[in-house]
This record gives C-alpha cells, sequence and structure tokens, in this order.
C-alpha cells in the first residue's frame, strides 16, 4: 500500500512511500507499519512513539507539529487524528456491506439493533448486528469492549462480513464513538435517534455537547437521499428535521404516513401486548410477547429500518409475534411458581430506570415492585440522586447494593443514591448477589422484581479488578432455590403465604373449596365460617370424615387432623383474600355479570358457549354474595380461558366491594329494575348501585350494556369516564353494536338475524322469547370481544337448557294427567315477571289452556302496592285463561286483573298440590312465578321431581 492512495493533502515525494498496515497500539506494530499516536484520556498514545518504531513503525501520525524524516521516519502531522485513523481504516479495508444502519440515542440502541437483526433473521435475509451486545451473525459471534469499536477494528469485521455474502448490517452508534470520529469514512443507507437523556456527562460534561456528539451521525455520516428514523414527540425531532432538510435526507417519524401503515390501537395482555395495525386497506390484529411498551416503539422503528431494507411488510408483520425479548432488556428470567416475575433490564440512566418501572407499572397494574440497583463508579455523579428519587417514586422495595463501583468507594456511591430517597426505608447489601438472592427469596405471590443496571453484563468491574459476574446467573441460582420451597399448586403457595401460624406441605393435594361440609370431596378445602345460622366449625369433624385435605379454622379441633387445620381470625376473610390474590395471578379472562334479573341464565348461557370453543369456569348455582363469589372465584382452573360469574347484591356498596376482589375483564349489566328496592329511595339509586361494576372493571376493560334499558346512557357516561370499551346490544335500540334485525320461524325453531355493526349475521335459537334474543345478543356481545362470532356454528345456541326454576318447561305426570309446567318459581321481580308473562302467552298451543300461579314479589319495600298492581294490566291483555295467587301483595295484582281471568287466592303453600290435581286437565299448561322466599321453589322442585 502506498500512502499517496489513502492520505489526501501530502507531499507528493512521500506519496509513493509503502506502508504495510496501521495500528494504534504501539505492542501491536509490525514491520512497515503506521503508527497512530492518539493523545486519549487517560493515555497519551506520544509516549509510545519510540516502541512503535522498535517494533518495525516507519510512519508516525501525531497531532505534535512534526512533519517530515526525523531520524529514517516519516513523521506527519494530523488536526484530528482519530478522524484520519478512521478514515483510512475504511479506505483500506473498503468492501463493505451495502445496507448499513447506524443506531443513536441514549436509551434503546441495543433492542432496535437486535430486532431489525430478528426481523431480517425470520425473514431468511442475511444480517449481523453490531453493538453493545457484540457482533451478531448466524456464523459468527464475538464479544466486544465498546459499543462502538475503533475503526481498524470494525473495518475488518465489515470486511468479513462483507465475504459472508452479509449486506444487511446494523450497529449502535455511541456518543463517544461519534465524538471521538470512530466512523468517519463510513457512510449509512440509515441513521436512527431513539432519545436522549441524561447520560455520560462525565465525559460530555454538558448536554448539549452530549446532544451534538448524537447529531453528528445525521450531519456527516449519512449518506445522499438516505433515511432518518426517529420519533416525533421527542424534543430533539425539530433539530433532526432541520438536518433531514438541509441534507436532503428522508425522514421517518413513527406514524408517519410515509410509512404505508397506520398504527389503530395497542393493549395489555399478561405479559404480552396486543396490536392493531392498520397496512393500506387491511386491519392486522399482532401479537408482540414482549414486556414494557417502550418496546413497542423500538420494534416499530425496527420495522421502518426493515422496509427501508426491502423487507415486505406483509412479512414483517407476520413474523412480529416471534421476536424475543433482548437480553437484559426486559428480559423475563425463569419462571418461579408462586407466579412473581423477575425482569432484568441495562436500564442505568435516570429515565431508562423511570421508563422501565413506569412501563412495568402500566403493564402490570396494582403489583408490587421491588427493585435492585446501585450507580457505577467514576462516571456521571449527578444522576445518583436523581435515580434514587425515582427509585422512590416507582418502586414498592428497593434493595441498593453495588452496580460497577471501578475505583470509587462502594459506600460512598450508595450514599449518594440515597440522598434522593426519602419515604422508603432501603435495604443495603454490598454484595450484589446477596441483594438479588434476598429479594427473590421474599418475593410474594404475583409480585415484581426489577434488577437494574447491568443487564446482559458478565463482569463486575471492582476497583482495578474486572471479575466474572452475571445477573442473570444469580437470578437463575436464586429461582431454583426459591422454587424448592413452593408447590406447582399456586392455591396452595397463597394459602402459605396468607397463613401466619401453619405452612402447608409443598405436596398437598388441594381441589375444590367448599363452605357446605355436606358437599365435600376427596382433597377438598373446608372453609368453616361462621354465618348467621350456622358455625362452620362445628362441621369440621365431618369435612374430615368426607377426605378433605385441609380445613381452614377460626378455633382448632383438638381430636381431628390438628396438622391439617389452618387457624385463621376470620375464615370468611382468609377465603376472600386467598380468592383476590389467586384472581390477580391467573391467566384467565373474567367476564362479571349483574343487572335486576337474567343474571344466571345469562351466566349459563355464556358459559356453555364459550366451553364450546374453550375451557371455561363458571360460578355454579346463584353464587352471588360474599360467600359464592370469592368460592367461585377459587374454584376456578388456573387452566381456564374464560370465568363467567354473577354478582348480585341486595344494597348499595355490596357490588363495589365484590367486584373489587373479581376485577373483571369484562363486566355486563342486563337490566335495571325494582329488584330489592326495599333498600332504594328510587330505581336510579339501583341503577347507580348496578353500575359499581364498572369502576372495577379492569383498565383497558370492556363494559357490555343493555342498549334497550332505561338507564344505557347512565352507565355509558360512567363507563366513559372510565375510559372504557363499550359494547351495546339491543332489540329496539338503533344504535346497538350488536342488534337484532329480524326473526322468523324456521321448522320447528327461529332464525334470528343479527347485525353486528355494519354486518349480519344468522344464528338459529329455540324460541322468540324477548329475554332469550336479549340474552343471546348479550353472548354475542360478549364473545365479540374474543373472537369472530361471524364464524361461529349457526347452531351454537340450539341445545341450551334453562337453568331450573328460570322458565324451564317440564311435563308432568299427576293423576294419569300430562301437565306442562313452566318454572319461573327461583325468584320475582317486576321486569322478570313482565317477560315471563309475555313470554308465557307467546307459546301456542293446540290443546289445553294457560294457568298462571302467583306468589309475592319480595324486598319491594314502599314501591311493593304500585309494582303488583301494575301487572295486572298487563295480564288482561293476555291469552291466559286463569290466575291463581298466594300471599299478601301479590293480591294488588289478582283484584287489579278482570274477573273472567282470576282463579282464586290460596290460603297456604300446600294448595298448589291439590290446584294442580283439582284444577287442571291433560295438556293444560301451568307457569309458576314467585320471589325464592315464598317457597314455592322447593315445592314446585318436588314436584317435578
Amino acid at each position: 500500500m502506498f500512502l499517496g492512495d489513502y492520505f489526501q493533502n501530502i507531499q507528493s515525494t512521500y506519496k509513493k512511500i509503502f506502508f504495510s498496515g496501521i495500528s494504534f497500539d504501539s505492542t501491536q506494530i509490525k514491520k512497515n507499519n503506521i503508527f497512530f499516536a492518539i493523545k486519549g484520556n487517560k493515555i497519551d498514545g506520544n509516549y509510545f512513539v519510540s516502541s512503535a518504531i522498535s517494533n518495525g513503525a516507519k510512519i508516525i501520525v501525531t497531532e505534535k507539529k512534526i512533519n517530515g524524516h526525523k531520524n529514517g521516519i516519516l513523521f506527519i502531522h494530523s488536526n484530528n487524528i482519530r478522524k484520519l485513523l478512521a478514515e483510512i481504516s475504511f479506505k483500506i479495508n473498503n468492501k463493505i456491506p451495502n445496507n448499513i444502519i447506524a443506531v443513536t440515542g441514549t436509551n434503546g440502541k441495543s433492542s432496535i439493533s437486535d430486532f431489525y437483526y430478528q426481523i431480517l433473521d425470520l425473514n431468511n435475509k442475511k444480517v449481523a448486528s453490531i453493538g453493545t451486545l457484540g457482533i451478531k451473525s448466524k456464523k459468527y459471534k464475538k464479544n466486544l469492549s465498546n459499543t462502538t469499536i475503533d475503526p481498524i477494528q470494525l473495518s475488518k469485521i465489515l470486511n468479513k462480513l462483507k465475504k459472508q455474502n452479509i449486506n444487511n448490517v446494523i450497529m449502535e452508534a455511541s456518543s463517544h464513538g461519534l465524538s471521538q470520529n470512530r466512523l468517519d469514512g463510513l457512510l449509512f443507507n440509515t441513521g436512527i435517534f431513539t432519545n436522549l437523556s441524561q447520560d455520560h456527562l462525565d465525559y460530555h460534561k454538558n448536554t448539549k455537547n452530549y446532544l451534538k456528539a448524537k447529531l453528528y451521525l445525521f450531519e456527516k455520516l449519512i449518506k445522499k437521499r438516505g433515511n432518518i428514523i426517529t420519533d416525533e414527540k421527542i424534543p430533539e425531532f425539530k433539530k433532526i428535521k432541520n438536518i433531514a432538510t438541509n441534507k436532503n435526507l428522508n425522514l421517518f417519524s413513527l406514524l408517519d404516513k410515509k410509512n404505508n401503515f397506520q398504527f389503530l390501537s395497542h393493549q395489555y395482555e399478561g405479559e404480552s401486548q396486543l396490536l392493531e395495525i392498520k397496512y393500506k386497506n387491511s386491519i392486522h390484529k399482532i401479537k408482540l410477547n414482549l414486556i414494557g411498551k417502550i418496546q413497542f416503539k423500538n420494534v416499530l422503528m425496527a420495522v421502518i429500518a426493515s422496509i427501508k431494507s426491502s423487507i415486505n411488510i406483509k412479512d414483517i408483520l407476520n413474523i412480529i409475534p416471534k421476536i424475543k425479548s433482548v437480553e437484559g432488556r426486559f428480559e423475563r428470567v425463569g419462571r418461579i411458581k408462586n407466579n412473581s416475575k423477575v425482569i432484568l433490564d441495562y436500564a442505568h440512566t435516570p429515565d431508562a430506570l423511570k421508563t422501565c418501572l413506569r412501563n412495568i407499572k402500566e403493564q402490570f397494574p396494582g403489583k408490587k415492585i421491588t427493585l435492585v440497583f446501585g450507580c457505577g463508579g467514576n462516571r456521571d455523579q449527578n444522576k445518583r440522586a436523581k435515580m434514587g428519587k425515582i427509585a422512590d417514586i416507582f418502586s414498592d422495595k428497593i434493595y441498593l447494593t453495588d452496580d460497577n463501583p471501578r475505583l470509587e468507594q462502594p459506600s460512598k456511591i450508595r450514599e449518594d443514591i440515597k440522598k434522593g430517597i426519602k419515604k422508603q426505608k432501603v435495604l443495603e447489601f454490598s454484595n450484589r448477589a446477596k441483594a438479588i438472592a434476598e429479594a427473590i427469596k421474599h418475593l410474594n405471590t404475583g409480585e415484581i422484581l426489577l434488577v437494574a443496571g447491568k443487564g446482559h453484563e458478565k463482569v463486575q468491574e471492582i476497583g482495578e479488578k474486572k471479575i466474572f459476574f452475571s445477573d442473570k446467573k444469580i437470578i437463575l441460582d436464586a429461582i431454583k432455590r426459591k422454587n424448592l420451597n413452593l408447590s406447582n399448586n399456586l392455591k396452595v403457595n397463597i394459602l402459605n403465604e396468607l397463613s401466619v401460624e401453619k405452612k402447608l406441605s409443598n405436596q398437598i393435594s388441594l381441589e375444590k373449596a367448599r363452605i357446605n361440609s355436606k358437599e365435600i370431596k376427596k382433597n377438598d378445602i373446608f372453609f368453616a365460617i361462621k354465618g348467621k345460622k350456622n358455625n362452620g366449625n362445628k362441621f369440621i369433624s365431618e369435612a374430615f370424615k368426607k377426605k378433605a385435605s385441609i380445613a381452614v379454622v377460626n378455633k382448632i379441633e383438638k381430636k381431628i387432623n390438628i396438622s391439617r387445620q389452618i387457624k385463621v381470625k376470620d375464615p370468611l376473610k382468609f377465603l376472600t383474600k386467598s380468592s383476590e390474590l389467586y384472581r390477580e395471578n391467573i391467566k384467565t379472562k373474567i367476564i362479571a355479570i349483574t343487572g335486576s334479573c337474567g343474571k344466571t341464565t345469562l351466566k349459563e348461557l355464556l358459559g356453555n358457549s364459550l366451553n364450546q370453543l374453550s375451557k371455561v369456569g363458571i360460578s355454579p348455582k346463584s353464587y352471588n354474595n360474599k360467600y359464592g363469589v370469592p368460592l367461585s372465584l377459587f374454584n376456578l382452573d388456573q387452566k381456564n380461558n374464560y370465568g363467567v360469574l354473577e354478582i348480585g347484591m341486595d344494597k348499595k356498596g355490596e357490588i363495589d366491594y365484590l367486584s373489587k376482589i373479581v376485577k373483571p375483564d369484562v363486566s355486563l349489566i342486563t337490566n335495571i329494575s325494582y329488584a330489592h328496592a326495599k333498600n332504594f329511595k328510587n330505581i336510579k339509586q339501583i341503577a347507580l348501585a348496578k353500575s359499581e361494576i364498572i369502576n372495577n372493571t379492569k383498565i383497558n376493560g370492556f363494559i357490555v350494556l343493555n342498549a334497550d334499558d332505561n338507564f344505557y346512557t347512565l352507565h355509558k357516561k360512567i363507563a366513559n369516564k372510565r375510559k372504557l370499551k363499550i359494547l351495546s346490544f339491543g332489540i329496539d335500540n338503533q344504535n346497538a353494536n350488536i342488534k337484532l334485525a329480524s326473526i322468523k320461524k324456521f321448522s320447528n325453531k327461529f332464525k334470528a338475524t343479527i347485525r353486528v355493526n355494519n354486518l349480519k349475521t344468522y344464528f338459529f335459537i329455540s324460541n322468540n322469547f324477548q329475554n332469550n334474543i336479549l340474552n343471546i345478543l348479550a353472548t354475542l356481545s360478549v364473545m365479540s370481544i374474543f373472537i369472530d362470532i361471524s364464524k361461529l356454528k349457526k347452531n351454537i345456541f340450539i341445545g341450551f337448557k334453562t337453568p331450573h326454576g328460570r322458565g324451564d318447561i317440564a311435563k308432568i305426570k299427576i293423576d294419569n294427567k300430562k301437565l306442562n309446567l313452566i318454572d319461573e318459581s327461583y325468584n320475582s321481580n317486576p321486569l322478570s315477571l313482565k317477560s315471563a308473562i309475555l313470554n308465557f302467552d307467546k307459546i301456542k298451543i293446540n290443546k289445553g289452556k294457560k294457568y298462571l300461579l302467583l306468589g309475592d314479589m319480595l324486598e319491594l319495600g314502599k314501591h311493593s302496592k304500585k309494582l303488583h298492581l301494575s301487572i295486572g294490566k298487563i295480564i288482561n291483555n293476555t291469552k291466559i285463561d286463569k290466575v291463581f295467587v298466594r300471599g299478601n301483595n301479590v293480591l294488588f295484582a289478582y283484584n287489579s286483573i278482570s274477573k273472567m281471568k282470576k282463579g282464586r287466592v290460596l290460603n297456604n303453600n300446600s294448595q298448589i298440590i291439590d290446584l294442580i290435581k283439582n284444577d287442571l286437565d291433560n295438556n293444560d299448561y301451568l307457569m309458576v312465578k314467585a320471589s325464592n322466599a315464598t317457597g314455592f321453589n322447593k315445592i314446585i322442585s318436588e314436584i317435578k321431581g
């Protein structure tokens, strides 16, 4: 090689001087090499000129004002020796990949680089990445000492990649590397700017210099008509835009229309994120399996860079779900049996730590966050207290430890950090491994630990030493030890965590939770709850005789299985807390149903429909109170995709209490009527009490409302305040999302045409009763959240059996008479009674007559007389033949019906049997409707057998 081919502006007499190579390390000099005597921050290369000459250097490049030959050695002066070194390096190794991308910014460089690498690799394109995580390609991997390595080494690597036919390379451009001109001589096809926040001020002295170093990439090192990718929301955008304009570069911001795709929505699903992206005229729903919303921004930048690398956007979108977290960047490490999580991140700046903690809080709302962190020594000291303050604000527990103390006193670094911590007690460990191990040891169910600062690093710098140290290895070892003391059954872990006095064996078997000893089966857990009538402690012996695994008691029964009794102050509160904690730590989507009537039937219909597609758990019977709700929650299978629960109330505040335990993903209000009206002044108060469920629906959750209900607008307004997604259903309201378009008789069933927003589909249903149609519309509304309902089987609702006592039709035989019994005896309120009467009227019969037996509608308080009177008018407009009544309040209804429809008043419940035997003939229909407390349900159940 000759000087004239590589050096500009040198004397013509020097141009033909031969050289064999270049180096800035005197120990690496070989015969006829050029030695670049760089004056660094710690070491001055000029002190090693003699050593370089001894090793064979014949040319010295220096910033000292020496030019020409001296003792047979040629000295060349340069004002910017680093820049010259880079330019010469890339001239020597000039065969490099065609498409080189540089990423700069304070945070996110490694993630964007690796995501770009993954996108191209998954699309079978040859690609390499160079940066903090080293060199990465399919055939070549190597660790690096710096984010942006020296130009000699870099040029050789690029040359090697080119020889392997790799033409797409993405590399991190650090502020140090740019400031020291390590990349001069390269021209990038695309430059990416992530963000700017405090870092490296020990080197750059101020933010202005720091930004100037970053912007050098775009001002000097991008090809003509090259690309800049950045975020239009960052403060530096205006300056970057000006550079792009002045340099005639193509600027792409994250939400730019030039990207040919549009971001529509974002929501979390456990450790994943669900994205909705519009590309041209098609909408793509994409699952991003990464923790941290900032990762979406990083992926988006990598996507744009991939598009600029000629990768088809459809191919990119198809592989996004396969993208994995980058080592030490929002990386979930290991699996802990109590569902707690450990996240490893490189966050070592105030902004990165803040972003990390806030992203975790947003994705896992309500979860306690423990933080292990420290700060590096011999670096920007000003950020230490700031990071302490961020830890204080955004975490719940702090383990303060050492990072890379280097030559500083570790305790002094920790003291600097503690100046920013005002609220919390700090757990301080100089030994980082012990800090991590202790933090993991004390992680409770569902809690999250963030280990921040070192990320992927494999060394810890203490004094002059660099010792092997891996946060990830320490974490995995600590998790392994922790799991030895945990059960594979999450419920056992929760019980042990909440139980103060006794710990259960990890091997113990647990099936269902029970509060009724008569229902106990093998390996069930019995909660001995003290109620108004019975004290569960009296039934502990019976529970163990039926082979209960555990009994939760408030008083130890000393004669029976003491080792399997957990003593707590209040078994009901213990069950509730256990259920709440269990709910928070399962992935099951919970759908909670409330309303004045129809809850149980809708719950059964929705559960039955979903169960045809996936695993579903539903609350049994009418388990909708303070006993039934926590019991139903605790008995959900962890593997259930969906849980359908019913939430009831007698008075204000009860739905609030229960829905806080349930935390529904989807809440549904069926309707509002005068149920339990005795505890309310007016019906609006009932509507407001039911709306309590809206306030406890999960963030980004759904509320499903009956658009035909009188309080639809009120409930919609409350849901909008919480920014919940609202779906409505209805028969009459034209604006309902899911609406009945038409219904026609079709053989022995009905064909219901349903309008779903602007599209139509249809389903076959068993009858045209209004409440049945509304239940089906409500079911479709919920199902549309999770699946494409147009693809459901058309007969999905056929075969559903109405729950007993809620309108089921039974054929009974008494005294050789065959009768049709419509059982509505479970409960009664004005809306459900009206609906039942209208449904009864719709039934077409060829033979026989229609009879109606009514009991009192209870718990209506001062509204009782008015509401009972209103029923008479409804009955008078039907083809019901005779009405019989039993009760006091129902007499108001009886007295208001026409004389020809009056049967008689029964004096006691035993006369119901006599009525059936004596007044009904073969093929007659009898509908029975009354509140549960009237006792009608028990009698009718006995008649049905």
